[in-house]
């Protein structure tokens, strides 16, 4: 049986938080509960491995290990790319980039906006953050695209000289008749007319 088991089994009458006691428990707790003991409510979150308590979310949470306050850079470390968020609410994961509304989704580990739509953020260089999945994934699509662009181009190029005309040059030496043997045939007669076209003789 882990800590957080333990915990609980200490406070068998737990009860649910309230919706004031709810709204300040960070997104990335895992569980919570609430607890009467000698008259006094206690709430209590796990966060990764960490059992934390308080007796108001609103001022402090400690750690029920040696009672010390819980740093604001530990409810925070886990928010990738926060330094890009303005009015980050580091409890409920919420905040705005380029003045839109975003909020944090702990199953995808990323920024979404109110849609579920990713935010991608516009770095300025390539040095600010260790390559991601992502990232390598573009590379790689970058440079699928830029072989089918060529393959493409040298395809196009192959049917244009296929389908062009041979230069008159080429065409008057490659002629087998000769302009005086065409006009020595005759010229069917054109019908004007009402009339029945004459009887060639």
């Amino acid at each position: 049986m882990n800590e957080w088991e333990q915990c609980k089994k200490r406070f068998p009458n737990r009860t649910s938080l309230t919706t004031d006691e709810t709204s300040q428990i960070s997104i990335f707790f895992s569980d919570h509960f609430a607890a009467t003991d000698k008259g006094q409510r206690f709430l209590f979150a796990y966060f990764e491995d960490i059992i934390l308590w308080s007796t108001d979310p609103k001022y402090s949470w400690r750690y029920l290990e040696d009672n010390k306050l819980i740093s604001e850079e530990l409810l925070t470390a886990k928010y990738l790319d926060k330094e890009y968020i303005i009015d980050l609410q580091t409890i409920k994961g919420t905040g705005q980039y380029e003045g839109k509304e975003v909020k944090y989704s702990t199953t995808r580990n990323c920024w979404t906006y109110l849609n579920n739509r990713a935010v991608h953020f516009h770095r300025t260089s390539a040095s600010e953050t260790p390559d991601s999945p992502t990232d390598n994934d573009t590379v790689r699509v970058e440079e699928i695209l830029e072989r089918t662009n060529t393959t493409v181009s040298s395809a196009i190029q192959k049917l244009q000289a296929i389908s062009r005309p041979a230069s008159p040059a080429v065409q008057a030496s490659t002629s087998h008749t000769h302009p005086t043997q065409a006009s020595l045939l005759p010229t069917p007669p054109v019908s004007k007319g009402k009339g029945s076209a004459p009887v060639p003789p």
